[in-house]
C-alpha cells in the first residue's frame, strides 16, 4: 500500500521547511552586521522622552549614532538636558518629523547678578546653534561695565543689577550697535541668551520680569549635517544615519549592514530585493 500524506501533513511540512529557511536567512544576515549598525538601528529613550533617533545620542546610545551638538543628558524620570555652547537647556518637547523642539534655560537664576564675574569672558550667540527661527532674538546680559556719565538708557538698554564696581545692562542685539556711551568691550562679562521676541517686548527694567522671561520655554528648529536630504538618502538605501568618529570634524557617515559609507549604502544589501 502506498502511504499518502494528508493535506494537513503537507501543510505542516511546508510550513516547517519555510520557517527553517527564514531562520537561516535571518541568521546569515544578522550575525555579521556591522557593530555600529547594530548599536544604532533601534530608537532609544532618554529620561521621559521615548523613541529618539538621529541626530540625538546620549545615555547608553554611543556618539557614532548621533551628531555633534545633539548629546542628551539622560536622567531617570526627568526630561533630558541638551547643551549649547556655554548654556544648558531642558528639552521640553520634541517633534522629530518636523525637526522642532521646545527648550528651557536651566538654572536661569544663576545668570542674574552672578556672584562671580569672570574678567574678559563672553559667550557667543546661542540663537542659531540648533536652527534659525525668526521668532527668537538674543538677550544680552552685560556685567560690570565701565560707562560714562552720559550713557543713554532706553528700552533696549536697561540697568538691572547693582553690587559691582561697574554697571550692568541687558537688552537685545541693538545694544551692540546703537550704544551711546556704552562700549561692550569694557564689560567684564557678556552672556547672550535666546528668548522669544514676544517675551522680549515685555522687559521694562524690572528684575522679576527678567527672571520670568529667562524661565520661559521657547520653540526652535534644529538642523544637522549639510541638509536633511543626506540623512534621508542614507535611510532610503537601508542605512542608518551616524557620525564618522575617525574624522577630526566628525562628519556624516551612513552606517550600513556590511560597513559604513560616506553617504549611502552601496553593498548588495543596500537596495530592496
Amino acid at each position: 500500500m502506498v502511504a499518502r500524506l494528508s493535506l494537513y501533513q503537507h501543510h505542516s511540512i511546508i510550513t516547517t521547511v519555510f520557517s527553517v529557511l527564514i531562520i537561516l536567512v535571518s541568521t546569515s544576515y544578522g550575525d555579521d552586521d556591522n557593530k555600529d549598525y547594530t548599536d544604532c538601528k533601534k530608537p532609544f529613550s532618554c529620561g521621559l522622552l521615548p523613541e529618539l533617533s538621529y541626530p540625538f545620542w546620549g545615555g547608553d546610545r554611543p556618539e557614532v549614532c548621533g551628531h555633534k551638538g545633539f548629546e542628551l543628558k539622560c536622567e531617570e524620570g526627568q526630561l533630558p538636558l541638551i547643551a549649547s555652547d556655554t548654556l544648558e537647556f531642558r528639552l521640553l518637547n520634541l517633534k522629530q518629523s518636523s525637526r522642532l523642539m521646545a527648550l528651557q534655560l536651566v538654572n536661569f537664576q544663576e545668570y542674574i547678578c552672578p556672584t562671580q564675574i569672570r574678567t574678559n569672558s563672553s559667550s557667543g550667540s546661542d540663537i542659531h546653534i540648533f536652527g534659525y527661527d525668526l521668532n527668537l532674538q538674543n538677550l544680552n546680559l552685560l556685567y560690570n561695565c565701565s560707562t560714562s556719565s552720559s550713557t543713554v538708557l532706553s528700552k533696549n538698554r536697561i540697568s538691572f543689577c547693582n553690587g559691582y564696581s561697574g554697571r550692568s545692562f541687558y537688552g537685545n542685539d541693538d545694544i551692540l550697535v546703537n550704544s551711546s556711551g556704552l562700549d561692550v568691550l569694557q564689560c567684564s562679562m557678556r552672556i547672550r541668551i535666546p528668548i522669544a521676541k514676544s517675551f522680549g517686548e515685555l522687559l521694562v527694567g524690572d528684575r522679576a520680569e527678567l527672571e520670568e522671561v529667562l524661565g520661559e520655554g521657547f520653540n526652535v528648529s534644529y538642523e544637522y549635517d549639510q541638509g536633511p536630504s543626506i540623512c534621508e538618502g542614507c535611510m532610503a538605501s537601508r542605512g542608518i544615519c551616524g557620525t564618522n568618529m575617525t574624522h577630526p570634524d566628525k562628519e556624516f557617515m551612513c552606517l550600513c549592514r556590511d560597513q559604513p559609507y560616506a553617504f549611502v549604502c552601496q553593498g548588495k544589501l543596500a537596495m530592496p530585493h
